[in-house]
């Protein structure tokens, strides 16, 4: 087999590493949801997932070259190393499309729950009223069967309507309180391994990005793009003379420690006082409970001495 064959055989093998990595991101892609985030997260796992198909087989194109350099194979080369610079830069956009995607999530998370908060305030205010204006058992159960608030059921209809308005209360404001404890904001736990993933994408992109310029020939000149951004870098390097941007960075590193330190003990504080706070609030609702089972025992005590006083 001459260098020609082996040329066009590998240029074929490329070629066909091309088709299986167009039809798998066209298959990922479909149905196209342009402006869904989990669309364009999808999308961007598939093209870091499957990157090594092109890489691979751009590297066969430059290897057929090296076998064959006729001119329609450096035509090749030329045109798809033209193409991979574009595909290169492709790659790093997809950095800031995925932190621009998790702002809008983080948004999008804090929107719901800001409506969802503003619902059940508006439906333990309408609790809270029909409690208010209930005159009997009967009128307070019928107002809170039309709200779907707690149920009054007809062995309450023994107590006094102060307690029981008091119990309803009581129950309205714990499930509030365990309803906003349960919401989730846009950066807890819950969501570490999405931001695992999109770490994981975004470091890949860039690593692809850095694979396409590397293997972006240009045969005229002779080199790479990845090698023409390290001689720009090189000699921007030199421009701006790295001892100061050195000291610069130094400055910077160590105001940035400081403010964080500063932050962490903020935080400290915040939680402290927090804590303080929640721990005052149980101590007042174990007093409330507790001189409420007192109320409920002189209560049972004077029905009983007034039961004895009758016979």
């Amino acid at each position: 087999m001459d260098s020609n064959k082996l040329a066009s055989l590998l240029l074929n093998l490329a070629y066909a590493l091309f088709l299986v990595f167009l039809v798998i991101i066209l298959v990922e892609s479909l149905p196209l949801r342009l402006l869904d985030p989990d669309w364009i997260l999808t999308l961007s796992a598939s093209l870091v997932n499957a990157v090594t198909i092109p890489l691979v087989g751009l590297g066969l194109v430059h290897l057929a070259v090296h076998f064959a350099s006729e001119p329609r194979f450096q035509l090749i080369q030329q045109r798809l190393g033209r193409l991979a610079r574009w595909v290169s830069l492709g790659f790093v956009l997809i950095l800031p499309l995925l932190v621009l995607l998790t702002f809008l999530n983080g948004q999008k998370i804090d929107r719901a729950n800001a409506t969802q908060k503003v619902q059940i305030e508006l439906k333990a205010e309408q609790i809270r009223k029909a409690v208010a204006t209930a005159n009997t058992p009967k009128e307070l159960q019928r107002a809170m069967v039309a709200l779907q608030g707690p149920q009054v059921t007809p062995a309450d209809f023994n107590q006094p309507l102060p307690q029981i308005k008091q119990q309803i209360l009581g129950v309205v404001a714990q499930a509030k309180s365990s309803f906003l404890a349960q919401q989730k904001g846009p950066y807890s736990k819950e969501y570490v391994p999405v931001f695992k993933q999109i770490l994981r994408i975004c470091l890949l992109s860039l690593i692809s990005s850095f694979g396409f310029a590397s293997l972006a020939w240009n045969p005229k000149t002779n080199k790479s793009l990845l090698t023409a951004w390290l001689e720009a870098f090189r000699s921007l390097a030199r421009l701006l003379k790295l001892s100061g941007i050195k000291k610069s960075w130094s400055t910077w590193t160590a105001a940035l420690r400081e403010r964080l330190e500063a932050n962490r003990v903020t935080k400290g504080r915040r939680e402290q006082a927090k804590q303080r706070l929640l721990d005052e609030n149980r101590l007042e609702a174990r007093r409330k409970k507790e001189f409420k089972r007192k109320e409920n025992e002189i209560r049972k005590m004077r029905q009983r001495a007034e039961r004895q006083r009758r016979r």
